[in-house]
């Protein structure tokens, strides 16, 4: 079955207004990258339905929890361009850095910016360690995603140099596990193809969390220490 279609009826349902331009890049993208994959292992998924599902409509999900002011963006571990790369492709008017140390996948991230004509958006093909040291990048970002990763604890700990004060770190969660210590968690849902719908479970850590806990009324250093140790 055609998957595109059933996308534009769940960012409908999303209440996603995507750039005219999003689709034929996004189609545009699949067929790069199923060129590139036997080679590069840049995804495990096959064929274009399930491309469609797992890299595009849950980056597309992660709109829902995301402010129109959400940028600059850093997507640390992009792999495939997942979400930085799609998150590009629905609101080109963003500032985009995608992080990925893997030379082939930071490579075919580069070809994509390429051949799609992208502007506002470049590859680090470094570690995100190394880069949260950089005095030029560190308290730079609004918006910090992370796509598996690491846990929460460590994402937490990668991310927070980049963050500006007022800034945010969103994760995308597996099915499982129980409420992180800190952060909010949202659930967002869109219908798909067949029975069961395409969902993405999102902890938002704000910068002001890391900073405070405030179920335990401390303050400070000694969280943030947690949170990076």
């Amino acid at each position: 079955m055609d998957p595109w279609p059933a996308l534009r009826q769940a960012a409908r349902e999303l209440g996603l207004v995507l750039d005219p331009e999003f689709e034929p890049r996004a189609q545009a993208y699949c067929r790069e990258l199923a060129q590139w994959n036997p080679v590069a292992r840049l995804t495990g998924y096959q064929g274009e339905a399930e491309l469609v599902r797992h890299l595009i409509l849950e980056s597309l999900l992660l709109l829902v929890v995301l402010p129109e002011d959400a940028c600059p963006v850093l997507d640390i571990g992009s792999g495939a361009g997942v979400p930085g790369l799609m998150l590009k492709l629905a609101r080109p008017g963003w500032q985009v850095t995608l992080v990925e140390a893997n030379r082939r996948r930071a490579n075919f991230l580069r070809h994509m910016i390429r051949t799609l004509g992208l502007v506002g958006i470049d590859v680090r093909a470094e570690r995100a360690e190394s880069l949260g040291r950089q005095p030029a990048l560190a308290g730079t970002f609004q918006t910090v995603t992370l796509r598996a990763v690491a846990g929460p604890r460590e994402a937490a700990r990668l991310a927070s140099p980049f963050l500006r004060p007022e800034g945010m770190i969103v994760i995308p969660l597996g099915p499982r596990g129980g409420a992180p210590p800190v952060g909010q968690v949202r659930e967002v849902r869109a219908s798909w193809i067949g029975r069961l719908p395409a969902g993405r479970r999102f902890l938002i850590i704000r910068a002001t969390d890391l900073e405070t806990d405030v179920s335990r009324g401390t303050r400070g250093e000694a969280w943030r220490a947690s949170w990076r140790s």
